[in-house]
């Protein structure tokens, strides 16, 4: 018996370096590696793929090339396969953390975190420019109304929260965003709850486009980084970037390139006061 006690204790003695190894947070990993995986989904004008060479730009892209002169890392880009999925890619170790991430999901908030924000997002109803029908935010909430939204996206979220009389048809996480505005601007639905940057881009290349209910948003979203809730080191690093990129002026000149129509996104406010 003393011998079978000590051939497990010399077997737990060295198998605990592997036991340690998989506990390895994802700061840990960066720092060790000095490689940075950035979870994305193709939503222009934050992340647009080129279908042709996977290339990546947007405002993402400049963004993350920033952060990487700033610390000094290489960046992996790791595709998300759609919406709502980031929860369970950053507790795999999928990627390290989220770019242009906020709370579409409120509900998300219990299980990861979210750093200082680099702006703010409004989103609106939309309909058709054509569609005559809708003066108020308060006409949609009724049966003869649809909305259409993406599982695990605010277009869900809010129209369930706001507008719980009136239809709504869902598509699947990984549907290409576009398609939102799309079943809107084909008469398969007559609202959508979306951000006026994805519309304006929407807008360019498909005539006569959609138009906003009521100029008064739904609600505002504050997006930078998401990451795993025990990882409050890889928040602070982040949190620290993020500081840097607003004390350097590298924010608002990536936004104006992207989002060149007032008010499409808000900047966020200073956190201190010049006197003239």
């Amino acid at each position: 018996m003393k011998r079978f006690l000590l051939l497990s204790l010399v077997a737990l003695f060295f198998t605990f370096p592997a036991f340690a190894a998989e506990k390895e947070s994802a700061y840990e990993r960066v720092m060790r590696t000095n490689i940075l995986r950035v979870g994305y989904c193709v939503w222009p004008p934050y992340q647009i793929k080129d279908p042709n060479t996977g290339a990546l730009s947007g405002l993402s892209a400049d963004y993350m090339d920033v952060v990487a002169k700033l610390l000094d890392v290489k960046i992996e880009w790791v595709e998300m396969t759609g919406m709502g999925t980031q929860v369970e890619g950053l507790k795999q170790g999928m990627y390290d953390v989220v770019v242009n991430d906020g709370p579409y999901v409120f509900s998300m908030i219990k299980f990861i975190d979210f750093s200082d924000p680099l702006f703010y997002a409004p989103v609106y109803a939309y309909a058709r420019s054509d569609d005559k029908r809708f003066h108020s935010l308060k006409q949609l909430n009724a049966p003869d109304v649809t909305f259409v939204g993406l599982d695990g996206d605010l277009s869900v979220d809010l129209a369930v929260r706001f507008y719980s009389k009136a239809k709504l048809d869902t598509l699947p996480a990984a549907t290409d965003p576009g398609m939102l505005m799309t079943n809107v601007q084909t008469k398969k639905a007559d609202i959508t709850i979306i951000d006026p940057g994805s519309v304006t881009t929407f807008n360019k290349n498909n005539k006569p486009g959609l138009k906003t209910v009521s100029y008064t948003p739904i609600a505002v979203y504050p997006l930078g980084f998401s990451m795993m809730k025990d990882d409050g080191k890889l928040l602070t690093l982040i949190n620290g970037i993020v500081a840097a990129m607003h004390n350097t002026n590298a924010v608002d000149p990536l936004l104006t390139k992207w989002f060149p129509e007032k008010n499409d996104v808000y900047r966020v406010a200073k956190p201190y006061e010049v006197k003239k």
